[in-house]
């Protein structure tokens, strides 16, 4: 028998915020898997636009908040990546439409100060 587990491997915090059941943005988990496949989707688009040699790698997830908004669902984060010698952190928000489909929206370096 088959199943819709889509909302099985989420938790209640991520599921209530991109299912729309909560209002605006709302913290998530940085583990969350969803978390993670957004992120993952950021830096390989940020390597992309990138001309340097060395790649970028991600150290950490700083931070994340997520909205659902009708069809898709929004991922607000803050990434540590490594590019060689260098950390830099950037502040992202990725898309992911109801095809599983992310798109990195926005991309900027993150400041102190500067979460919202």
């Amino acid at each position: 028998m088959a199943s819709d587990d889509s909302h099985v491997s989420r938790p209640p915090e991520v599921t209530s915020a991109v299912d729309g059941q909560g209002p605006g943005w709302q913290e998530v988990p940085v583990h969350d898997p969803q978390v993670k496949n957004a992120a993952d989707h950021a830096l390989k688009t940020i390597q992309e636009r990138s001309n340097s040699l060395f790649p970028y790698q991600l150290q950490e997830i700083s931070h994340a908040k997520a909205e659902g908004v009708d069809d898709f669902a929004k991922f607000n984060l803050v990434l540590k990546v490594k590019r060689g010698n260098k950390e830099e952190k950037f502040k992202v928000e990725v898309h992911k439409n109801n095809e599983g489909n992310f798109i990195l929206n926005q991309m900027d370096e993150y400041k102190p100060g500067s979460q919202s």
